[in-house]
């Protein structure tokens, strides 16, 4: 059988820490983008490999993820390489070395989550009324950060087993058909 050579950690973590780190991110405390030169894109300021598939999730998709966050139901975790590590670039600045805190998966829920935080999409309240993020009340927004999202590390530097863990998470599974929904 196959051994456990990824020696991976699940730590349980609030959404309010995604929330902040994008924040941070937003901001360029450190984090920015152009830490990231050989990153074309992001979400909630994890950079994404290049061989990451593209967004293909519906608004609608988004919007039934959002509200089994405030359901309260298991989303699951997403996966990052917490690897991280500082080399020079051409300039002489210090930026992240390839495949520092690639996010692995998890990359449509957490641009469920990125969208909801930028009024992309509403989500609907117990009455039904689409909300978006920046109507909620302070103490809806609380609420809705200390919900919990497992982030499972790993931590290396050879994008051939990053690429085969991608695959291992990614296909793992059969999509479902829409005749197999149960509501």
């Amino acid at each position: 059988m196959t051994r456990d050579t990824l020696d991976a950690k699940v730590l349980r973590l609030s959404i309010g820490e995604l929330v902040g780190q994008f924040e941070r991110f937003l901001n360029n405390e450190g984090s920015g983008p152009a830490m990231y030169p050989w990153a074309t894109r992001f979400v909630l300021g994890f950079p994404l490999p290049s061989w990451q598939r593209p967004l293909c999730w519906t608004a609608e998709q988004k919007t039934r993820f959002i509200e089994s966050i405030w359901a309260g139901v298991d989303i699951g975790s997403y996966l990052v390489n917490e690897a991280w590590e500082y080399q020079e670039d051409s300039r002489g600045a210090s930026v992240y070395r390839e495949f520092s805190e690639v996010l692995l998966d998890g990359q449509q829920r957490l641009t469920a989550i990125e969208d909801y935080l930028l009024g992309k999409i509403a989500v609907p309240d117990d009455s039904g009324t689409p909300r978006l993020w920046t109507d909620l009340p302070q103490v809806e927004r609380r609420r809705f950060c200390q919900m919990t999202f497992a982030k499972a590390c790993i931590q290396s530097w050879d994008e051939q087993l990053l690429r085969k863990v991608y695959d291992l998470r990614a296909f793992g599974g059969t999509a479902h058909t829409e005749d197999q929904r149960a509501s």
